[in-house]
């Protein structure tokens, strides 16, 4: 069987060893998740897998030549090329015969009596026109169609979204079908429907191997089957599940390790003390040979247990029911974008937005601040409201200033010891303060934004895409503490693990209008599977509902529905 066998003794930036200790084969029907804390190092082993990286004790043996690709978080260094030639890239034979064609056509300007220079352009440009010209255009155009970017063959790099610059990256990989697939963070700044319709892509249409670093917790289910976790400094520890048995199983492992660090350290405590009890005495004979023996025993390492960053978010005032109002208007931007006949925001409601378009997105939630107005109809928000928008690119920072600086743009004038305890909340040590933020990884970018947050007081959050760049027990610490604000949050996100453990009710755009569905994301798309168009909490009494649904969806189909849903809202409470 085909495979990659991996090992690396050791690798060192700046005398510090980074990923030591790392032995396994890739398979070809290995899908593999690799995870933990963002500074674990993961990005760095893509690149040693992939070859990016050289620079490290041991190899890596690829006895086959598997073809690799390495889908990175960045993903273009000319961004003036047009998205037609980005694909085109992914064709190197025809480039390498394209190469030919201008030797050629050079040989023959250069030579123009000479008719074998010229039989030998026209014979090359004919094969060209004839075989690979409309192989590959055909190629380039099935599959932007298929992933829904073929309006964006002759735009340059630079003029599309993010979500559109990654959904770029993965027609490429199609078009080049590697042996072996690394993913770094795929599922980033693309919408739901594209995380999902890469799901089903790997699920089944993908028959090569694959490697995924995300912090898509639902996307690993679905896609990978083993998880291999990352730890600093100790090698890799691997769980032949997917992410969610992983994290079950970890915890008994790791509780077990601390268990069994604590009876060790116990032992050898009980066992130092004896020998210092002894060793002045007529027994100091014994002491010594308890002490040797002591020396010889193999300690248990220490156990590495993470730090989980804290989130905090302060309420400002009470809020009546209906924080804001819609009524028969139309958000627009130059011209009507979506219509809205009757919404109304209430206090406690935790609303994911789900948006089709990233215009109708940016566009909404500028016209929630005010910054668009509302073409036509009605909009209202409590006088005293005070919303904090948190923004997926985080342009509330400005990055060309240190983190101190930052804090003082903001109006929070702290001393440096204030600051430096309330970072630390966030996993910063006092050397970040005078770092310019752009200097920081992303990750930690969004947790400075963060720290900010907690200083103002709000009564309305908006969130856009709160979650991306985090890590896994980063995102669970937010998400417990969002549960806890007090009034409304607004927020926009593709990760379902989040969604469905935050939100409280969905406002979905669709067919131009904005509708409401009730309960969490699975709900949302479980009533879309079964056109069910009913809110299905309205009910007090379960027995009504369960008349009222075992009536429209037949027994069996009901029975799915009430397993599914009663029990899953029970679990993420």
């Amino acid at each position: 069987m085909k495979h990659l066998k991996i090992n690396i003794k050791n690798l060192e930036f700046d005398w510090e060893s980074i990923l030591k200790d790392i032995d396994f084969t890739l398979n070809k029907t290995d899908r593999i998740a690799i995870v933990w804390q963002n500074w674990a190092w993961k990005t760095t082993l893509l690149k040693v897998l992939s070859s990016e990286i050289t620079n490290f004790e041991w190899k890596i043996d690829n006895v086959w030549n598997l073809t690799l690709w390495y889908l990175k978080q960045v993903h273009y260094e000319d961004w003036n090329k047009l998205v037609r030639n980005e694909l085109k890239d992914a064709f190197s034979e025809i480039i390498d015969f394209e190469n030919k064609i201008k030797t050629a056509e050079k040989d023959m300007m250069e030579n123009i009596d000479s008719i074998e220079k010229i039989e030998t352009y026209t014979s090359l440009l004919e094969q060209f026109n004839n075989i690979w010209w409309n192989e590959y255009n055909n190629k380039i155009h099935n599959v932007a169609s298929w992933i829904w970017i073929f309006n964006l063959l002759d735009k340059k790099l630079s003029e599309v979204s993010w979500w559109q610059r990654t959904k770029i990256a993965l027609a490429k990989v199609l078009l080049e079908s590697p042996d072996i697939l690394f993913l770094d963070e795929p599922t980033n700044f693309i919408d739901m429907e594209s995380v999902e319709w890469l799901e089903s892509f790997l699920q089944n249409k993908w028959k090569s191997w694959y490697v995924i670093i995300s912090h898509d917790r639902e996307f690993l289910d679905k896609t990978c089957d083993k998880t291999y976790e990352v730890q600093p400094k100790r090698g890799i520890t691997y769980y032949y599940t997917n992410y969610t048995w992983y994290l079950s199983e970890r915890e008994k492992i790791e509780k077990k390790k601390v268990e069994n660090y604590k009876r060790e350290q116990e032992f050898i405590e009980k066992e130092e003390k004896l020998i210092n009890r002894f060793r002045a005495w007529s027994r100091a004979w014994w002491a010594k040979s308890r002490e040797k023996s002591l020396e010889k025993r193999e300690i248990i390492e220490a156990p590495y247990i993470p730090k989980k960053p804290k989130f905090f978010f302060n309420f400002y005032w009470d809020i009546p029911d209906k924080v804001l109002s819609f009524k028969e208007c139309f958000i627009w931007r130059k011209e009507p974008l979506f219509y809205i006949n009757e919404v109304v925001l209430y206090k406690w409601q935790r609303i994911w937005i789900v948006w089709e378009n990233w215009v109708w997105k940016s566009t909404f939630l500028k016209s929630i601040i005010w910054e668009i107005d509302i073409l036509d109809g009605f909009f209202s928000r409590w006088k005293w409201l005070k919303i904090w928008y948190y923004s997926q690119m985080h342009e509330e920072l400005d990055k060309e200033k240190s983190v101190r600086d930052n804090f003082e743009l903001a109006w929070i004038n702290y001393p440096e010891q204030n600051l430096i305890w309330l970072l630390k909340h966030y996993l910063f040590e006092k050397e970040d303060l005078d770092k310019k933020v752009k200097d920081l990884s992303w990750w930690q970018i969004s947790k400075l934004l963060f720290s900010i947050i907690w200083q103002k007081e709000y009564n309305l959050l908006i969130l856009d895409e709160p979650t991306n760049h985090l890590d896994y027990d980063t995102r669970e610490s937010l998400e417990e503490s969002l549960k806890n604000f007090k009034w409304a949050i607004l927020f926009i996100s593709h990760d379902r693990y989040f969604v469905n453990k935050l939100a409280t009710n969905i406002w979905f755009i669709t067919n131009n209008e904005l509708s409401i569905s009730y309960w969490n994301y699975e709900d949302y798309k479980y009533k879309q599977e079964n056109n069910i168009d009913m809110d299905l909490s309205l009910w007090d009494q379960e027995a009504e509902l369960n008349m009222v649904l075992e009536e429209k969806l037949w027994e069996r189909k009901f029975k799915k529905l009430k397993d599914k849903f009663w029990k899953s809202k029970n679990k993420r409470k």
